[in-house]
Parts: structure tokens; sequence; C-alpha cells
């Protein structure tokens, strides 16, 4: 009786010789956590997160970072046990191992959570400072981002006409827009020439699951790291907080995630609904578990709390 591997099997038993020849890496237990991403473990017991970089160059720079930046609350890249930082295939994938850290994802529905997160971030925003890399590698400045969210965004506005969401498209569009060219009024461009000098740098994606959890706040997922001003990731918190806190004004301020020179500049940017549209994307390039039409529903009673938030917090402005 023949015995045929699975392609799950060949694939794994290809990852682990590749794994053994290039980085001296035995491993005995391969779990696929998402594209690229693995969870390995070795025959000695040790733990690992093995990871595939399409852009080499954002994989350099991450590990220059980890190696000046000495933080406990960080999972850094570590070397490969032949001394490696990096392996590669020789295609367009790079492969980096990070240490494996158990533990829950942070939920920002728990009040307790989002103050470890804030905790966490301010304590990471001190210790990246001062951190200067040999070739920094510069991004768009956010709010360019956003405007190039918002003409995808525009794309899609027969769709929204389709399900009888027309109201709701030119709303949002109507919105982004105004508050978009508040945004891109401030002094970003002498903001970002500071952040460069004093070498401050961002996480770049303050989602809930790049913290974990285990008696100690970590964070995980670096892939969006860069050398920008650090309110970058207040904004991006307070975005995700303010369905959890009730789409409360004096609840968010209340964090005092800012200076209060810098409050005015924070909650209009908070007020740019690129986070709705960034969903909004995503939701239309992943399979459904909901319909177009569940979708629009649930964003249009969303909307209606973010307009009222944003009416009361002009009071306050």
């Amino acid at each position: 009786m023949s015995y045929h591997l699975s392609r799950d099997d060949q694939r794994f038993n290809r990852l682990s010789s590749f794994l053994y020849w290039e980085g001296n890496l035995e491993a005995k237990k391969i779990h696929p956590i998402k594209r690229n991403i693995y969870y390995i473990e070795t025959a000695s017991g040790e733990k690992f997160v093995l990871k595939g970089h399409s852009n080499t160059s954002n994989m350099r720079q991450q590990w220059e970072f980890f190696e000046r930046i000495h933080s406990k609350n960080v999972v850094p890249f570590v070397r490969y046990p032949n001394g490696k930082k990096e392996i590669s295939t020789g295609t367009n994938y790079s492969w980096t191992i990070s240490s494996y850290v158990s533990g829950r994802k942070l939920n920002y529905e728990a009040a307790e959570d989002r103050k470890r997160a804030i905790n966490l971030l301010k304590k990471f925003h001190a210790e990246a400072t001062q951190v200067f890399v040999r070739n920094l590698l510069r991004k768009q400045p956010f709010y360019k981002r956003w405007h190039a969210r918002h003409y995808k965004f525009l794309e899609t506005e027969q769709i929204f006409e389709r399900n009888g969401y027309l109201t709701l498209f030119n709303d949002i569009s109507f919105m982004m827009k105004k508050y978009l060219e508040i945004v891109e009024s401030y002094h970003w461009y002498k903001e970002q020439l500071d952040a460069e000098r004093n070498g401050l740098w961002v996480h770049g994606d303050v989602a809930s699951h790049n913290f974990i959890q285990n008696g100690k706040t970590y964070m995980i997922d670096f892939d969006l790291l860069h050398c920008t001003p650090q309110i970058y990731d207040y904004i991006q918190l307070g975005q995700r907080f303010l369905p959890h806190v009730n789409w409360d004004i004096e609840q968010l301020v209340g964090y005092k995630m800012v200076k209060d020179e810098e409050l005015e500049k924070y909650i209009n940017s908070v007020f740019v609904p690129s986070d709705l549209v960034r969903e909004w994307l995503h939701f239309l390039t992943r399979k459904r578990r909901v319909s177009v039409e569940d979708y629009m529903e649930t964003m249009e009673m969303e909307w209606i709390s973010r307009k009222e938030f944003l009416n009361k917090s002009k009071l306050i402005l």
C-alpha cells in the first residue's frame, strides 16, 4: 500500500528542511498562523514565530531598530541558531524568527485594556526616541495616505447607489474631504523633520491584536514601524477606541494621550473617517461573512453615532 503525503505535509517538510539547512533550526512542529507566518516549535522545546517578508529593506530597518531600542516590552527578531538574522529561499521572501509570546490579545471594549495599550504606547514612544538607523526609509505622511484611501472610496460609489445608501456615501465622502483639508493645513512637514532629527518612531498599527497580555503587555508586528511624529499612533488609537467609549469626546480626551497644545490637531485628525473607509475597503477584498447590504446597515448606524460625536466635539474645540 503506497502512502502519499498531503500538500500541507509536503509544504511543511520543505519548510522544515529549509529552516534546518539555512538556519540550523530543527523544527519539530510547524503550524500556520496566517499567510507567510508560522508557529514553530523546536526539538529542544523553544517556540518561535517565523515570518516571511516581501519587503527586505523594511525588514532590515526593523532589525536595525530592534538592535538599538533594547525594550522589554517589544518582541524583536532574534537570530537563527547559526547566527543569521534572516534566511532566504532566493525568491522574493526573506524569513525572520521572533520568540513566541503566549497570551491573549488586548480587547479595546475593556477599559483596563485601553489603559494598558496607552501605557505601553507611551513607554514605547519614550524608548523609541533618539533611535537612528543608517538608511532611513521614508513613508508618505499619513494624511496623504488617507487621501489615497479616499480616492479608492470614491470608486465604490455605485455599490452604495445600488444598495440604496447613496446619502451615506455622500456624507462620508464630504466629511472625509472636509477634515482632511483641515488636517493637512497643520505644520506636518516641520514635525516630520523634527521626528527625523530626534529619531522618533511609531509602531504604525496599534490594532488590539498587536498587543499581547500575559501578566505583562507586549507589542508585536512592526511591519508599519517608521520614523514620524508620534502623535500618529495616538490618532489611530483614538479612532479605534471611539466605538468602545460610546463616541464620548470627554472620555477620549480624558485619556490624555497628547499634550494640550496638540489637542485640536489630534481631535481634528481623529474626526477623519479614514478608519471607517479602511474597514470598508478591506471588507470588499476579503471573503465576506455578511452581505454588502447588512454591512452597509451597520456602517450607517456607526456613522450616525460618529456624526453625533462630531457635533458634540465642535463645542469643546
